[in-house]
């Protein structure tokens, strides 16, 4: 049978005419001659029913996981029908063996945590050469941009980036992996070189209920490391320093708090556009300015560092890196303006989130600190109450607002994050409610902010799209802010 079944259970359900395979996909709009279609059963649409129009588009043949009626589809005599469990498991396996394992042929740095993952794979990326990255922000292969739905893509699409990847020689390749795709298998047909955790809070539990199935979901990463490979665990976080405990001698620990740890760091002092930070690896000390601000992301410099030295990388080498890297999209990115206020940008969408950016802020604030959020419509409930007690921590004055309601009702979102409020008796001369994201900012801008003020707009950093119902409009709180500060 067919390479691409090695290691795979199946049933032939029909065989067809032989031929040799040209691609595999699982969306039936980019299926052509001599390729295979996989059907998937997905939460919104089920790729059963585009079987004929995969056949119509040249498939010669389709996997299911569900056991079809082969003679119900015009054109089956010539299309081979394969039957494998629980495909989206498998898939990863079937496009490896398709490809010929390119994900052993390169490096692979898997970063996963609540917080921190994309500014992460942004210093990964500015430290090593020729790299591949995918993510939050995109996929990106050497110099070459391309746009992403999911952080982790779908295991074939995973694949395909690798080899070609490996094809246009990157030695790298940096992701982004979301608890998701360790949950529902996107990533069983890989081994990492390397893996960050970063860190644990609330936040998907709209998909893994609680917070046990949550870290159980982020830990897999760490069952899938190469032979002889270190993870890397903050174990200032109380879940790192859980994973940490159980076997120390498999991971490198990072700290702001102790100096025992592998990889320990320090924040010296703040300057105009960044801080200047003290780091200490194995008694070797390195003070160093960097274009990034706040405890949470020399966290998220140190599990670099560790990551990169785990590789065989010195540290003189990343450290200069370090000192001419530029600050990342979206994340506490500044907004220029003749206000004499200070404009920050950030893609903070949790409690703790909102809390490390708002408190970083707070410190380096002359006067009021006035923040501008909302939460994501059909995704976790329960941290919006829990994010606006955050924000009320280190905010002088709040605007709630819409983020990406989706399709819940707007207002029954901000009821949700207002209860939060309420809840601590936080004054109601202290906030606002203003449904219209984009109402909101200009309001901040025009009728709150002050010379010495910072204006904190949390949520969505470097997206440029707003999603409301079931449509996605262009909208860029960057490019909002710099509007009204006009």
């Amino acid at each position: 049978m067919y390479k691409i079944f090695e290691n795979i259970a199946y049933e032939e359900l029909h065989i067809g005419k032989k031929f040799e395979i040209e691609g595999i996909e699982f969306d039936s709009r980019k299926i052509k001659e001599n390729f295979v279609f996989v059907a998937m059963m997905g939460s919104v649409v089920d790729g059963h029913n585009f079987i004929q129009k995969a056949i119509d588009s040249g498939a010669k043949m389709v996997i299911v996981e569900k056991k079809v009626n082969v003679e119900d589809y015009k054109g089956y005599e010539n299309v081979t029908f394969i039957f494998v469990e629980n495909v989206r498991k498998k898939l990863g396996v079937i496009a490896s063996n398709y490809y010929d394992y390119p994900q052993n042929k390169i490096k692979i740095i898997g970063i996963t945590g609540t917080n921190g993952k994309t500014t992460s794979s942004y210093i990964l990326e500015n430290i090593l050469e020729k790299t591949s990255r995918i993510g939050t922000t995109g996929n990106r292969i050497l110099d070459e941009e391309f746009p992403t739905v999911n952080t982790t893509p779908e295991s074939l699409e995973l694949i395909k980036l690798i080899d070609e990847s490996v094809k246009k020689g990157a030695e790298y390749f940096i992701m982004e992996v979301s608890s998701h795709a360790l949950e529902i298998g996107r990533v069983d047909m890989l081994e990492f070189d390397s893996a960050i955790f970063t860190n644990l809070t609330q936040d998907h539990l709209d998909f893994h209920k609680t917070m046990e199935n949550y870290f159980r979901a982020k830990k897999k990463i760490f069952k899938m490391l190469r032979k002889g490979a270190l993870g890397v665990v903050n174990i200032d976080d109380e879940h790192g320093k859980i994973i940490y405990d159980e076997d120390n001698s498999k991971y490198l620990s990072v700290s702001i708090k102790d100096k025992n740890a592998d990889f320990y760091g320090e924040i010296i002092e703040y300057t105009n556009d960044g801080m200047k930070i003290k780091i200490v690896v194995k008694g070797i000390e390195e003070v160093l300015d960097i274009n990034l601000v706040g405890e949470y992301n020399l966290y998220n410099v140190l599990g670099c560092v560790a990551s990169i030295v785990s590789l065989g990388i010195n540290v003189e080498f990343i450290v200069e890196k370090l000192k001419h890297m530029s600050s990342v999209p979206g994340r506490f990115e500044t907004i220029k303006n003749n206000l004499g206020a200070r404009i920050v940008v950030d893609f903070a969408h949790t409690d703790d989130g909102l809390l490390n950016v708002g408190e970083t802020l707070k410190d380096i604030t002359e006067n009021r600190v006035i923040t501008v959020f909302g939460a994501g419509g059909d995704r976790d409930h329960d941290k919006r109450p829990k994010m606006a007690k955050a924000a009320a921590k280190f905010s002088d004055f709040i605007i709630l607002t819409s983020d990406n309601p989706r399709t819940e009702n707007p207002t029954d979102i901000l009821n949700q994050i207002e209860e939060g409020l309420t809840e601590i008796n936080f004054s109601k001369d202290k906030y606002m409610v203003i449904e219209d994201r984009e109402e909101a900012i200009k309001y901040a801008i025009e009728n709150v902010l002050s010379k010495g003020d910072s204006l904190l707009i949390a949520g969505k950093g470097h997206e440029t799209y707003q999603i409301i119902g079931k449509e996605k409009k262009h909208f860029d709180d960057r490019e909002i802010a710099r509007k009204y500060c006009k």
